[in-house]
This record gives C-alpha cells, structure tokens and sequence, in this order.
C-alpha cells in the first residue's frame, strides 16, 4: 500500500482557537495525539520500511497557504 503523498493535506490551527477544540475524534489533546501516534506507527508498519527520523529542520515539507490555491 503505497499512499499518493500529493493527496495528503494537514490544518494547522491555533490550539486556543475555537477550531482547535472541534477535534474529528473525541478525546482530550493528549489522547488524540497519542492516537495519531499509534496510527502512524501502524501505518508504517504496513509498509515493511522503517519508520522516518527528522530533526525540525529538516522534516520534508511544502507550505501552501488557501491563497495560493
């Protein structure tokens, strides 16, 4: 299972902001985050390769603002 990375999207809000707390799942911040952790660590291991280290400065990325859209 290979994922179209072109098709991944994130929303980065404000943790204070209203839409910080409409979380898609129910849980408090931390039980969501260690849901996204779990999660990810099952995905990577579907894909048989080892799991990605990056320092913050170096996490592949590509920044696209809605006005750019």
């Amino acid at each position: 299972m290979k994922a179209d990375r072109r098709r991944m999207t994130v929303r980065i809000v404000p943790l204070r902001s209203d839409e910080a707390g409409d979380g898609r799942v129910c849980g408090t911040a931390a039980e969501r985050l260690a849901l996204v952790a779990e999660l990810s660590r099952r995905y990577w291991a579907m894909t048989k390769q080892p799991i990605p280290t990056y320092t913050r400065q170096t996490i592949p990325f590509r920044w696209i603002s809605l006005r750019d859209k």
